[in-house]
């Protein structure tokens, strides 16, 4: 992943399977960890295999490392806007009944909105960038339920 990517080079068939690949937070951690992927490298990179469906995948992912137990009776939906090389993206994950559903589109009733780069939104999931220092650092934007932000990233398992 750290060499220059083109869409339609020739390698976007390979990126798309490496992108379905990867199942869990370790496996998105290795990729991130590649050495010379840097914040060019993975714009790049979602730009080959298509931002809708690197975040489609992102995001139907989180619902398998949901763990129930942790969010006890907890739960809502929260809103994220995430800003891509081809413009932002809005997102949901609603939390419900003991799963966790994410797709694209705003959820119909918001607990929380979460904004922050494609990048950081990857690190995020991989366990690299902790929810509440990337608010701190600004990296994460936040708005509404602000405590249910900051719990919610407690609820998944991240190995």
């Amino acid at each position: 992943m750290g060499e220059a990517l083109e869409p339609g080079d020739g390698n976007s068939e390979q990126l798309r399977g490496m992108l379905q690949a990867v199942g869990t937070p370790d496996e998105l951690r290795q990729l991130l960890e590649t050495p010379g992927v840097d914040d060019a490298v993975i714009a790049q990179f979602a730009q080959a295999v298509g931002v809708d469906n690197l975040l489609d995948r992102v995001f139907g992912l989180m619902g398998t490392r949901f763990v129930p137990e942790r969010a006890g009776k907890d739960g809502g939906a929260a809103r994220w806007n995430i800003d891509t090389p081809d413009g932002v993206r809005t997102y949901h994950l609603v939390i419900a009944g003991g799963r966790a559903d994410g797709g694209r589109g705003a959820p119909d009733k918001t607990k929380v909105t979460l904004g922050m780069s494609l990048q950081n939104l990857l690190r995020l999931c991989a366990g690299r960038l902790n929810g509440v220092t990337g608010v701190m650092t600004g990296k994460i934007k936040i708005s509404g339920d602000m405590m249910f932000g900051a719990k919610m990233q407690g609820w998944f398992d991240y190995s």
